[in-house]
C-alpha cells in the first residue's frame, strides 16, 4: 500500500449567469453581431464560455480573437494547461470565425477539429490569446486556421476546422 502525499487542499468555485437566448434562437442577428454582443458584455455567453473564462476580444468578418486564462486547477499531470482545454478555446475561436462569416439565416457546426500542440501553457500562467481567420468560405462549408498564444507571446498551437453552413433552426 503506498502513502498518499501530503498536499494543501485548494478549491475554486464554478458560477455563471443563465445566458438569454442562445445564437440558434435568435433569427435576427448574424453571427458577426452576436459575437460582437457578446464581446461588448451585452449577451452572456453560454456556461461553457463563462466557466473557462473565455473572452471574446473582438469580432470582424472573417476574424476573432479570443483569450482564455490558464488557472492552475486546469493543469494535468505535468503542471501545464491540459490540452483538452487549450483545445475548447481554440475549437470555439474557429468555429466562431466562421460564424462571423456567414448570412443572418446560417448557422455553422464543427465537422473536425486539429491542433497542433507546439509548446505547453504553464499554469498557473497569464491568458492564452486565439487568433483565428476563415480561409475558406464555400456555400456549405468553411475552413478556419488558428494560432494560439501565451502571455509570452510565444506559438503554443496551431489549430484548423471545418465547419458545416446550415440554416439556422
Amino acid at each position: 500500500m503506498t502513502r498518499q502525499e501530503s498536499a494543501t487542499e485548494r478549491s475554486t468555485v464554478l458560477g455563471w449567469r443563465e445566458p438569454g437566448p442562445l445564437f440558434a434562437a435568435r433569427p435576427e442577428q448574424s453571427g458577426l453581431q452576436y459575437l460582437r454582443g457578446l464581446a461588448d458584455g451585452e449577451i452572456v455567453p453560454p456556461p461553457v464560455i463563462q466557466v473557462l473564462g473565455i473572452t471574446v476580444e473582438s469580432a470582424e468578418p472573417g476574424r476573432v480573437r479570443f483569450t482564455m486564462p490558464a488557472p492552475g486547477f486546469l493543469a494535468n499531470h505535468l503542471g501545464v494547461l491540459a490540452g483538452g482545454i487549450l483545445a475548447t478555446v481554440i475549437d470555439a475561436a474557429l468555429a466562431s470565425a466562421v460564424l462571423s462569416a456567414v448570412a443572418a439565416d446560417q448557422d455553422i457546426v464543427t465537422l473536425d477539429l486539429g491542433v497542433d500542440f507546439l509548446r505547453p501553457v504553464t499554469a498557473p500562467g497569464g491568458p492564452v490569446t486565439v487568433d483565428a481567420e476563415v480561409v475558406h468560405l464555400g456555400r456549405n462549408r468553411g475552413l478556419a486556421t488558428c494560432r494560439a498564444l501565451d502571455a509570452d507571446q510565444r506559438l503554443c498551437a496551431v489549430g484548423r476546422s471545418t465547419c458545416l453552413i446550415r440554416p439556422k433552426r
